[in-house]
C-alpha cells in the first residue's frame, strides 16, 4: 500500500464521514439533498502512490482516486461518504483499509473518488 511513517504535521485539514439524504426544506417543501454527519470531524492525512503503484492500477476503476489516511474508526465503510470541512465537497468511499491490530495508535487508509460527487447545501 502507501508507504511512509505518518507524523502530526501531515494531518492537514478535517473530514467527516456521513450520508446524504433528503431533507424537506422548511420554506419551499422540496425535498434537498443535505449531508448528515454520523461522527465529530476527524484530521486526515493526504498519501500519495509510489510510481510502480500508481503504474500497477493504470486502467483500472481506481485509477482516478486518491487516498487519505485518518486514525483508526471502527464505524467507517465503503457505504458512507468523506465531506470535507473547508471545502464542502463530498467523495465516494472506494475502499477502507482498517488497521486491525491493537495498537494504540493506529491508522485506516481510505480510498476515496478524486472528483467530489457534489456539494451539498451550498457548502
Amino acid at each position: 500500500m502507501v508507504s511512509g511513517k505518518l507524523k502530526p504535521s501531515n494531518f492537514i485539514g478535517k473530514i467527516e464521514f456521513g450520508t446524504v439524504k433528503s431533507i424537506q426544506n422548511r420554506n419551499t417543501g422540496l425535498k434537498v439533498p443535505t449531508f448528515v454527519s454520523v461522527g465529530k470531524p476527524l484530521r486526515y492525512a493526504p498519501r500519495s502512490r509510489s510510481v510502480t503503484q500508481s503504474d500497477s492500477i493504470f486502467g483500472t476503476d481506481i485509477q482516478e482516486t486518491k487516498i487519505i489516511a485518518v486514525r483508526h474508526v471502527m464505524d467507517v465503510t465503503h457505504n458512507l461518504k468523506v465531506r470535507f470541512v473547508k471545502s464542502g465537497a463530498i467523495h465516494d468511499i472506494k475502499y477502507v483499509s482498517s488497521d486491525e491490530t491493537n495498537t494504540p495508535i493506529a491508522f485506516d487508509y481510505i480510498t476515496i473518488t478524486k472528483e467530489p460527487v457534489g456539494l451539498v447545501n451550498g457548502t
